[in-house]
Order: C-alpha cells, then sequence, then structure tokens
C-alpha cells in the first residue's frame, strides 16, 4: 500500500484515496476529517482482504458522507446552530446577540462567542444531567474548549468531562450522543465491547447519530 507525505499511510480504492494508521485496536473504524480525507484505523494485524471488505460493506456511506461535507464546504459563510445554517450580522449598536429569523445579530464578536459559550453550557449540562440519572455515571466537571481533533474527551478517573465548542453546530440529537459517549467512559475508558453494548443499550440509534459527525 502506497503512502503520501502526510504522516499517514494511504493507497487507493475506487477511486477514493483511503488514509490510514495501525493502531491497538480490535476493530477497523473509518472517519472522514475536517479536510475531507477518509481516515482507517487499523488493528495492528488486519490482513488486507479484510480491509477491502470493510470498505466495500461502507462504501454507500461514504458516498453519503462525502456529498454531505462538500455540502458544508459550500456554506462556510455560514454559523451554523444547532443543525441550522444563520448568517452573522455585527452591528456595534446592538446591546446583546440575538437571533432574526436567517440572522444572527451581534454587537460584536466577543459578544456572540460569550452567547455561544453560554447557551453550549446550558445545552451540555441539560444532557449530562439526563444520562446522569439514566445510567447512574455522573461528571465531576464539565470543561468547554474549541478542539480541532476531538468532539469530546474524559478523564475517567477523575470524573472530568472535556466538551467541543463547536458540537453546537450539530443537531441536538448528534449532541446528545457525544454526552452519552464521553459519560460511558466513565464506566468504560476504552472503546471495548464491552463499551458499545452499554451505549447500544442506553441509545439503540447511536450509530445513525454517531453517523453526523462524518
Amino acid at each position: 500500500m502506497a503512502g503520501k507525505k502526510t504522516g499517514l499511510e494511504s493507497f487507493a480504492w475506487k477511486g477514493w484515496r483511503i488514509f490510514y494508521q495501525k493502531k491497538p485496536v480490535k476493530n477497523l473504524r473509518l472517519r472522514l476529517d475536517d479536510a475531507g480525507r477518509f481516515r482507517l484505523s487499523l488493528p495492528l494485524f488486519c490482513p488486507e482482504e479484510k480491509v477491502v471488505e470493510f470498505l466495500s460493506k461502507n462504501e454507500a456511506w461514504m458516498g453519503q458522507i462525502w456529498a454531505r461535507f462538500k455540502e458544508r464546504e459550500g456554506r462556510k459563510d455560514e454559523l451554523l446552530f444547532l443543525g441550522r445554517g444563520y448568517r452573522v450580522l455585527f452591528d456595534a449598536n446592538l446591546k446583546k446577540t440575538r437571533f432574526e429569523k436567517n440572522l444572527i445579530k451581534s454587537p460584536s464578536k466577543e459578544d456572540l462567542d460569550k452567547f455561544l459559550r453560554q447557551n453550549a453550557r446550558i445545552i451540555f449540562l441539560h444532557f449530562l444531567k439526563k444520562w446522569g440519572r439514566k445510567t447512574g455515571l455522573f461528571h465531576t466537571h464539565l470543561s468547554i474548549k474549541t478542539m480541532r481533533t476531538r468532539w469530546g474527551s474524559c478523564n475517567s478517573k477523575k470524573g472530568y468531562i472535556n466538551l467541543n465548542l463547536r458540537l453546537l453546530q450539530k443537531n441536538l440529537r448528534a449532541i446528545e450522543y457525544v454526552i452519552l459517549h464521553e459519560l460511558a467512559h466513565l464506566k468504560h475508558p476504552n472503546h471495548s465491547e464491552e463499551f458499545y453494548a452499554f451505549l447500544a443499550e442506553n441509545m439503540s440509534d447511536f450509530r445513525q447519530r454517531e453517523g453526523e459527525f462524518y
């Protein structure tokens, strides 16, 4: 399998270029990153025929996710809020950020950022409390950060949960999935079979919700 100078190995498959990395994981995982590259995580010992079988099984999904990515690329001048695009208008005469039809009007970028963080905390805490009650898994501290490569992370020993501010771009179902995903790590620190069984037991459509991120 030939590679490009990207820090990852890559190979061509049915018109796609697949970037891959071998990791100490049990299962193959495929995602589309922010640069529009398909990235495949492989177990350390994985036969090529298994890779081809996995990609063939996910071929239709790859086409759908790529189309969704190109659509988002064409709307980069918009601000996405809970899955919907808004044009942002700054007006120094305004006292605070507000919605107006397909517009978000704000006195400044600083006030808009404050508005987004306030709403993120309200929404994130709502789902953390909801799923804490349902699962018995409770966080001890929430941090909201702007992260490039993760939607969330969890310190299972301390009960700390970090969530990406950019989650506000997604719809509520997708946000809820990430929060349950991170809470699940309080019980199952790794992406084990038990971890995914826990997700399936508590959120039967978690795979569909997960698809919002690819």
